[in-house]
């Protein structure tokens, strides 16, 4: 998959009737915001834009070309396989973020599967690419470094999550994680995707958060799960949370 996106950034590519709407959508993007016109054209010649259906495979693992994807429009989805045979959900990816195999990313695809979980645009850079637009406008390559700063605390924040050896405290946690991700205490999530992101069962989450429900810390609606009680939350994480040295 990731092979032949990157062999579709040939002149031909470059000059499709779609130019315009990408242009547009580069520019967009908090990574290119300090770029002149000028420069912006040298992105736009360097970058192929691809559909991908819900439910499309990015890329699966041991695909060994690196490539860095920038999710314009749509959701995806993060996974690894667990020995046991459970989805393991390591990241959700929203529009603007950016994900793949490189370094800079901290992303790798060896045994990471990603899924396009809606309809989604993702526009798409080789190595070299990349490597080029760093050198020649270090602006991007700041923007790259933030980028890897936020990655890490996140995945920093999952491992802590990952400490917690009650459901109900990992399941307080994600939530908790959510809303500050998503800007709301009105978490638009399933329990399959909550029960996805802990490798754990829907019917273990279903059940977890009707014990949060009749407790008053959560309330329960379609396709959303709304924080009623963060404090409740945080005394279930905090009461659980392993001990610093």
């Amino acid at each position: 998959m990731i092979r032949r996106l990157i062999g579709k950034l040939t002149p031909e590519a470059r000059n499709d009737e779609n130019a315009v709407r990408k242009f547009g959508l580069l520019r967009a993007s908090d990574l290119f915001r300090e770029l002149s016109e000028e420069q912006m054209g040298d992105v736009e010649r360097m970058t192929v834009m691809t559909s991908c259906e819900r439910g499309r495979l990015v890329y699966t693992p041991g695909e060994t070309a690196e490539a860095l994807f920038l999710l314009k429009q749509g959701k995806v989805r993060l996974y690894r396989i667990t020995p046991e045979g459970k989805k393991l959900v390591t990241a959700v990816i929203a529009p603007g973020t950016l994900f793949g195999h490189m370094e800079f990313t901290g992303t790798t695809l060896s045994e990471s599967y990603a899924e396009a979980q809606e309809d989604s645009l993702i526009c798409v850079m080789s190595r070299h690419d990349i490597e080029q637009l760093v050198m020649r406008y270090p602006s991007i390559g700041l923007r790259l470094m933030s980028h890897l700063s936020e990655r890490m605390k996140e995945l920093e924040e999952r491992l802590e999550e990952g400490l917690l050896r009650n459901m109900t405290a990992r399941v307080a946690a994600a939530l908790l994680r959510l809303a500050e991700s998503q800007g709301t205490n009105k978490i638009k999530t399933t329990h399959q995707d909550l029960a996805d992101s802990l490798g754990t069962y829907r019917e273990t989450v279903t059940n977890t958060l009707g014990q949060l429900q009749t407790e008053g810390a959560v309330s329960l609606e379609r396709g959303r799960v709304v924080i009623e009680d963060p404090e409740a939350l945080r005394e279930i994480v905090a009461a659980e949370r392993p001990e610093r040295d």
